[in-house]
């Protein structure tokens, strides 16, 4: 692990993204693909992690089972539907967090670390949204790990933790 929630949040509970870096996280993190590309970027990952509902589900479809799947049961802000039974599908352990939109709490920071410890695949079920997941998920990861969460209209988003944590962490010491 490289960070202790305590090293960004300290004696918070949550850290809020200001208006001024939502921008900032509308650019990618990683490399865009498109769903055939996908499998071979993913061949020799250590560690798959998923961020979002219709990215998870659409790896699981493929036969790719995220080691770590973080979903809050919505898709552009709509609920997911007849996905869901699908969706509950993906992971054998099961951590519930609160996380609302905007914000990044300590609770879904520590759900994110306890799952790259965890001895199976963990679905992390957000109640809130999991908008800002893929920060922790990018920054906690081991070496070798994906990150891969959607960007609407434009597709999926690889990322390779090494490079984007330098991103990340600006990102992190930014919010409030």
């Amino acid at each position: 692990m490289h960070s202790r929630s305590d090293d960004f949040f300290q004696s918070r509970e949550t850290l809020h993204l200001p208006e001024e870096l939502r921008d900032d996280l509308k650019v990618p993190l990683g490399k865009v693909v498109n769903e055939d590309q996908l499998s071979a970027l993913l061949e020799n990952a250590k560690k798959i992690v998923t961020v979002g509902d219709m990215c998870s589900l659409t790896l699981f479809e493929m036969g790719i089972i995220p080691d770590i799947a973080v979903v809050d049961f919505k898709t552009r802000r709509g609920e997911v539907g007849d996905k869901r039974p699908e969706i509950l599908k993906i992971g054998q352990i099961v951590i519930n967090v609160k996380s609302p939109a905007g914000d990044l709490t300590r609770e879904l920071w520590d759900a994110v670390s306890r799952a790259y410890e965890a001895p199976a695949p963990v679905r992390i079920e957000v109640v809130g949204e999991e908008d800002l997941a893929a920060l922790p998920c990018i920054w906690l990861a081991p070496p070798g790990t994906s990150v891969i969460y959607g960007l609407p209209d434009v597709g999926l988003v690889v990322v390779d933790n090494d490079s984007a944590r330098i991103k990340v962490k600006d990102v992190l010491s930014k919010m409030k």
